[in-house]
């Protein structure tokens, strides 16, 4: 197998992992992945999210579904969280979650591999680069569902991070990315994750606290000077909220450790209460966080 085949095959089963969490922690769904090298047989009209990384410059994936797909995992996610109405806007919304914290995992998973942090940047409903990037299909299998495959490309960019972790010379991944895109034929995957679930447990996630959160017009914001206050949308005897890559986990009290501030847990959110909560997260399409 190429180098540039060796790393698409851990990236993907990297990601493919992290995704069947992501689904088990929000829905209470157990899914496996079967990755095959052919790309979708019909990628017209899916619906494709760009993701940068800051893993080396201009390391990008793109994760697509099309619409059956997509509509069918957005139904179950929100059902899990007991919302028995939605629109199609909804469903593509509670998805595009789903993808984007599965690539924060793996993001932050890349970055404990190679010993810096590493998190995702911009992001954007895009198609992808076919010309520069290396692609493969993944099924979803779940309740026996017959539902059409994932498209998951990455470029160049992208392998060479995932190359530094495999040891992969970077001169052997430019010869076969090059190969790959001059000769516009699939690569060769293995459907193996390369990682295990020890090693994901070693992976360190940022934890935030929220005191509450307001919205204000661009005409106010402009007028803050200093000793001006901003009202939250939580009393002081609320709990505050403890926040894990973007999703609300727990609730607590504000304490003092050894001068510093703490959170005393009081309250551990349920699977369907922490979709119910992550959906006050999602992010309008085409915007981003740094």
């Amino acid at each position: 197998m190429s180098a540039g085949a060796n790393s698409l095959a851990e990236l993907v089963g990297n990601w493919c992992e992290g995704f069947g969490k992501v689904m088990e922690a929000m829905a209470d769904l157990h899914v496996s992945t079967e990755v095959t090298p052919s790309l979708p047989g019909n990628e017209s009209g899916m619906l494709w999210w760009k993701q940068s990384l800051d893993a080396t410059p201009g390391a990008t994936i793109w994760v697509g579904a099309a619409e059956e797909t997509w509509e069918f995992y957005g139904q179950r996610l929100l059902a899990a969280a007991g919302i028995e109405t939605f629109t199609r806007e909804e469903l593509q919304d509670t998805w595009l979650e789903v993808v984007r914290q599965s690539l924060g995992g793996l993001a932050t998973f890349i970055g404990s591999q190679l010993g810096r942090d590493v998190a995702c940047t911009e992001g954007a409903k895009e198609e992808p680069a076919r010309a520069r990037a290396l692609g493969c299909q993944i099924k979803i299998l779940a309740d026996d569902q017959s539902l059409p495959p994932l498209g998951f490309y990455t470029n160049r960019e992208m392998l060479e991070a995932q190359s530094q972790i495999s040891g992969e010379s970077q001169s052997a991944l430019v010869q076969s990315t090059d190969a790959v895109t001059d000769s516009g034929e699939g690569v060769e995957l293995s459907s193996r994750a390369s990682s295990t679930l020890n090693l994901l447990m070693d992976v360190e996630m940022p934890v935030s606290i929220s005191f509450g959160r307001t919205r204000a017009r661009i005409q106010d914001i402009l007028k803050l000077i200093t000793g001006s206050i901003i009202e939250l949308d939580r009393s002081i005897s609320e709990p505050v909220e403890v926040i894990v890559n973007n999703c609300v986990v727990a609730r607590g009290e504000v304490v003092v450790v050894d001068g510093n501030y703490g959170v005393r847990i009081h309250e551990v959110m349920s699977k369907r209460e922490r979709l119910q909560e992550g959906r006050k997260f999602l992010l309008p399409v085409g915007s981003h966080r740094k």
